[in-house]
């Protein structure tokens, strides 16, 4: 890249369209802008598929580009890599993604996850990797008098927030680090995107936390790649005015309101199909439609996993080859369960967690059949259980025992937020899917929980809740995330 840049070759960023690879791009397009270097952006559509593909890589060939980054992508895209190598364009791998056996022919394959890696954290997000090689070429760069000016990267700990949060990786180690300083910088500078956000109220200003991240930010970003074109959502996150921003961003949110009903109406049809027909002892859900829309399987997926607590790989049709999105449950290596049925794949790939596949029509049933069996051997039924940090008192939830909570964060997968057991003297439904609790001063608090049936506990309740500080109307106040009520 190097080279690339010193001697004005064409390059090429090529990204994937969820969060972490819009935020990979972002962070590879700011630092080439800085050097004054225009990057070729591609980013397939769903409906293209994910990673490398030969007919684009053809014609980026004759549009003369002589370098590909791609980022997010391309550990598995061996046959494609080979191919551009052969049209005389390189290919560098940035990528987070399990490899197979066969490492891609590129020039170099930066990942985390190949074999013989020495890099400490294996469970970086792909935006993790960009950023320690930028940091790496940074330095090479500097070495060799080819930086104009200082470049900061610690300002583009934003981005890699976004995509670390994004890709739903263990908050731990690295991962960590860089959330958390990305979280200071985000309170403290928040750039043209961000600050569109504040502007509109879409979320507080000082409370950039998991709940922002995870609910706010990222699945507007996501969006765009889910329903329609993912470039806004890179044009939004490397937007120099809050003025432009905020016309990306009102984009964005109609985006995910499209992305929000069409979720609801395939997530509601599957529940009833498995309302009527049940599940049958079966310990995966493996559901297919051609009329669902392939932006939202991931998502839906996720939902299933959660509900009825087993792996769900949901399925429709693209272009004439049905492809699917799963997502894991727990004690188990979604990739690896993937690649020991693989035989009636077309393709697949993925993590731990994830998995993106395609196959025939003739292979639906075959694959379903044998998912179940390969879980089977996998897993074991798993039983809801609710962890408690340690037991306290309303009394206790004062602002500066909350600001001490947030010192133990970032929270998400790998480091939950503290689960804290509370005596209440009441529990119940409220308005606006709220939850009302009262103490035993009778004073009000507010959460919200999830329950099956009805919920009216008037006689006193152990109730086991996350507190977080939430703002609404302009004022602070504690809301309560409740896990489970006794």
């Amino acid at each position: 890249l190097v080279e690339a840049v010193d001697r004005g070759e064409r390059v090429c960023i090529w990204g994937d369209y969820d969060a972490d690879g819009i935020s990979c791009l972002a962070l590879m397009f700011n630092f080439l802008n800085h050097l004054g270097l225009v990057p070729v952006v591609h980013i397939p559509t769903r409906e293209e598929g994910y990673g490398l593909h030969i007919d684009k890589v053809e014609d980026l060939a004759k549009q003369g580009v002589d370098l590909i980054v791609s980022l997010d992508c391309g550990a598995s895209n061996v046959e494609e890599i080979a191919h551009a190598r052969s049209l005389g364009v390189d290919v560098i791998v940035v990528d987070h993604h399990e490899m197979g056996d066969e490492v891609p022919p590129a020039v170099a394959v930066i990942n985390p996850k190949r074999r013989g890696s020495r890099f400490p954290t294996r469970d970086l997000a792909a935006c993790g990797v960009t950023f320690f090689f930028l940091l790496g070429l940074r330095r090479v760069m500097h070495g060799k008098g080819l930086i104009p000016a200082h470049i900061n990267l610690k300002k583009e700990l934003d981005l890699v927030t976004v995509g670390t949060v994004g890709d739903m990786v263990p908050l731990l180690g690295d991962n960590r680090i860089l959330v958390r300083h990305g979280m200071e910088v985000m309170n403290a500078k928040p750039r043209a995107w961000l600050k569109s956000m504040l502007d509109s109220r879409v979320i507080s200003k000082g409370l950039i936390n998991e709940f922002a991240l995870g609910f706010i930010i990222v699945p507007r970003i996501n969006a765009a790649g889910r329903v329609a074109s993912p470039h806004p959502a890179l044009d939004f996150l490397v937007a120099k005015e809050t003025g432009s921003a905020s016309q990306l961003l009102a984009h964005l949110q109609k985006l995910n309101n499209v992305r929000q009903q069409r979720e609801k109406k395939i997530h509601e049809e599957i529940v009833a199909s498995i309302g009527r027909d049940g599940l049958s002892g079966r310990k995966t859900i493996v559901v297919f439609d051609e009329k669902w829309h392939a932006g939202v399987l991931g998502i839906v997926a996720q939902k299933l996993t959660e509900q009825f607590e087993r792996p769900a790989i949901v399925i429709t049709r693209v272009n004439g080859i049905w492809k699917g999105s799963g997502r894991g449950g727990d004690g188990m290596d979604l990739f690896e369960t993937i690649g020991s049925v693989s035989h009636l794949l077309l393709k697949y790939g993925g993590h731990k967690y994830a998995c993106g596949i395609s196959l025939e029509e003739e292979n639906l049933p075959l694959f379903a059949e044998a998912f179940e069996k390969a879980v089977e051997g996998n897993i074991t039924a798993r039983r809801r259980v609710v962890h408690v940090d340690t037991a306290a008192g309303f009394e206790e939830l004062t602002a500066e025992v909350m600001e001490r909570l947030e010192d133990l964060g970032p929270f998400g997968i790998g480091n939950p937020r503290p689960n804290l057991a509370l005596e209440a003297a009441g529990v119940f439904a409220a308005p606006n899917g709220r939850t009302r609790i009262t103490d035993g001063d009778n004073r009000t608090w507010y959460g919200f929980y999830a329950p099956k049936g009805s919920l009216q506990r008037e006689g006193g309740a152990r109730i086991i809740a996350s507190p977080v500080v939430k703002m609404e109307m302009g004022e602070r106040f504690i809301h309560l995330n409740i896990k489970e009520v006794e």
